[in-house]
Order: C-alpha cells, then sequence, then structure tokens
C-alpha cells in the first residue's frame, strides 16, 4: 500500500530554491462560482474505532463546496491553518519548517460563505487516502463546483496527516501498520478501519439529510449522490457504494483495492464504477490489480478500467499541477502540468453522463493525451 505523500512532502526534498514556487489552483472553466465552508460533525452514535481505550464518539471535519450565487470577501486558502499543517508536515520529512512554508501561499478559487444559489445539485463525496487530506484533490472539487455540484470532503480522523478542529484540537496521523505484518494482524486493522471511514459517508450523507432548514439541504438533490476517492480513499469509496444504496456512482483514482473484502470484490456493484490508475502499481504488489480485476468483471453496470503509462501513484491528486521540478521528483515520465486538469476534465464527465445524463467523451482527454488502456463493458 502506498501512503499518500503530501504535496510539500515530496516536492521540498531539494534545496534548490525554485523547488519552493507553487503555482495556483487552476482557474475552473464552469459557469458557477465557488463558496465553501467548513463543520465539525459529531456521530454521537458511533463509538470512536481508533481510541478503544476509551469512551469516545467518532468526529470528522468536513469541508463543502458549493456552486454560489455571489462572490464574498474573501478566498478560503488551500492549506488552513498553515502554522498547525506546517508543524506536522516539517517534523514527518525532518526538514525545517522552512522548506513547507510557501505551501501555504497556494491560492484556490473558492469563497468562504459565499451565499449558496437557490438550486437543486448533485452531491459528490471525496475520500482522501492514508496521511492524505480533505483538499489533496482540490482541482477536481473546484472543477465539479464549477459545473453545479456539491462537493463534501471530510478529513477522516487518526487517517488524515493532520486532522484539525474548529476548536484548536488536533488529531496527529496514526492509521500506519509496519511491513510485513501477519495477514491476521492486517484484517484485524485494515477491516474496521475501512469500515469507520465507509460509515463516515453515510454519516455525511445522514446528516444532511437532517439538516432541514439549512440552504444546503435544499440545495442538494438526494437522489443524485456520486462518491469518488483516491487510494484507501478509492477502497473507501467502492465500499461506501457497497454498503449504502444512496450512491449512484462511484469513481477511482489509483485506489487500492487489497483491503475490500472477497464478498465486495466477488460480486461486484451495480452501479456506474470508473477505475483510472497506473499500469500497474508495481512487480511485487500484483494482489492490487489482480482484485481490481475479478471486481471489473463481476460489476454489473457500466464499468469503465483506465490504466495510464507513466504515472505514479500521487499523479492522481494536485501534484502534478504545482511545479515542475516537483514533477521531475515525483510524477510519472509521461506527465505533463496539464495532467490534473485534464483528469478533473473525466472526472467531472463521467458523473456529468451518470448523475446529469449529460452525455459526450469524457474519456478522450486522457486516451488523446496519454499512453492508455481502456476496459470498458
Amino acid at each position: 500500500m502506498r501512503k499518500l505523500i503530501l504535496l510539500p512532502f515530496i516536492l521540498l526534498l531539494s534545496s534548490c530554491a525554485v523547488v519552493l514556487n507553487f503555482k495556483d489552483l487552476p482557474t475552473p472553466r464552469g459557469e458557477y462560482i465557488i463558496g465553501t465552508d467548513l463543520f465539525d460533525w459529531e456521530d454521537t452514535f458511533r463509538d470512536e474505532w481508533f481510541t478503544k481505550d476509551k469512551i469516545d464518539t467518532r468526529k470528522i471535519p468536513i469541508q463543502i463546496w458549493y456552486p454560489a450565487s455571489e462572490k464574498s470577501d474573501s478566498l478560503y486558502p488551500y492549506m488552513d491553518y498553515p502554522e498547525i499543517r506546517i508543524n506536522a508536515i516539517s517534523e514527518a520529512i525532518e526538514k525545517p519548517k522552512g522548506f513547507v512554508r510557501p505551501a501555504s501561499n497556494v491560492k484556490g478559487n473558492s469563497y468562504y460563505k459565499a451565499k449558496p444559489i437557490n438550486k437543486k445539485f448533485p452531491l459528490i463525496i471525496f475520500s482522501h487516502g492514508l496521511g492524505g487530506y480533505k483538499t489533496q484533490n482540490s482541482i477536481a472539487i473546484e472543477a465539479l463546483v464549477s459545473n453545479g455540484y456539491i462537493v463534501i470532503a471530510p478529513d477522516h480522523t487518526y487517517d488524515a496527516n493532520i486532522t484539525i478542529f474548529s476548536n484548536g484540537t488536533t488529531v496527529d496521523y496514526d492509521s500506519e501498520l509496519p511491513y510485513g505484518v501477519s495477514a491476521e494482524e492486517f484484517w484485524s486493522v485494515r477491516l474496521p478501519q475501512i469500515n469507520t471511514r465507509a460509515s463516515d459517508i453515510s454519516f455525511i450523507i445522514d446528516k444532511l439529510q437532517t439538516m432541514k432548514n439549512s440552504q444546503f439541504y435544499k440545495s442538494i438533490d438526494f437522489n443524485k449522490i456520486g462518491v469518488f476517492g483516491h487510494s484507501f480513499g478509492g477502497a473507501t469509496a467502492v465500499v461506501s457504494s457497497w454498503n449504502d444504496t444512496r450512491i449512484s456512482a462511484c469513481l477511482n483514482l489509483d485506489g487500492w483495492f487489497v483491503p475490500i473484502v472477497d464478498d465486495i470484490i466477488n460480486n461486484g456493484i451495480k452501479i456506474p464504477f470508473c477505475y483510472i490508475g497506473q499500469e500497474s502499481w508495481s512487480k511485487e504488489d500484483t494482489l492490487n490489480y489482480d482484485k481490481l480485476d475479478k471486481f471489473y468483471s463481476n460489476c454489473n453496470s457500466d464499468i469503465y478500467l483506465l490504466k495510464i503509462k507513466g504515472t505514479l501513484h500521487n499523479d492522481f491528486a494536485d501534484m502534478p499541477h504545482f511545479s515542475n521540478i516537483g514533477r521531475m521528483i515525483t510524477s510519472g515520465k509521461n506527465v505533463d502540468k496539464q495532467f490534473a486538469s485534464r483528469l478533473s476534465f473525466l472526472i467531472v464527465g463521467f458523473f456529468d453522463e451518470y448523475l446529469k445524463d449529460i452525455n459526450y467523451n469524457w474519456t478522450e482527454v486522457i486516451v488523446s493525451n496519454y499512453e492508455t488502456s481502456i476496459q470498458f463493458k
């Protein structure tokens, strides 16, 4: 399993000053202004699996992005709570904080607490990978919202690089397993962990459906819900789609299929599914794609598998966009500066087809620009 290496992690491995120049997020092409807001939510009906030694209920911070009627006075930063995040990241990579600090200057396109549009939109939920964070795929998130979607992403507490609540409370990453653990130990940890994450997704939908006095409730079409995720978030998206019949479409970015139980693999899911990822994970790690291929053969709806030659695991987040030198260090040999934006076009296109009944050749932008094997049924 490849834990997501955070954006600043690899891009700052060199002391060359040019590495510290990060590009802002690209301007989305959709028609809608993007608003955003943040909440701390607690599932009082669910015990916290990660803290078994005390009575505790599951708490997650979430960020919501939505089509807005007008801009507010301020853009929300790509990296919020920068001092806390910079400290956590610099400790994790054993580099001075000065190497990480410029990442806090990256600007996005989402206006804090902008007024939502009084109109119904499909809902998309995003799940990050192990050691990831809720804004790691902001290019795709902003593209979706600008094209008429509401998107929510949690920091999966204890699975995110660092989880920060609005009252200043922080929770460190606590999801690592040593290499070479036994199968028994693997499943004793990863199975309740992925079920906890999948339950986060269902809890978000539950919570939204109770917020009847909120403008967000009035703006969500609960008959059109999609989910997507990266790495362990991709696995989370699949398990969520299996568990929760309210989800109508699932997209997976270089997802980790190893912790998905055989019952799901051997039956597949019955909603449209799209996988886009590397050509192969590694010569030593064939189980992931063995399970993916079996899952693909057992699914019972429109299913797409796109495997892109010359990509690496972290190319399926925002990383390729930020820096030329960063791409030289971290990306696959065929990845260019347009990759993240083209990937976001594909993500929007998949959900357009299966949540909005808008059909166009959304795979073409990837297939025509990168050597890609594609399966469809």
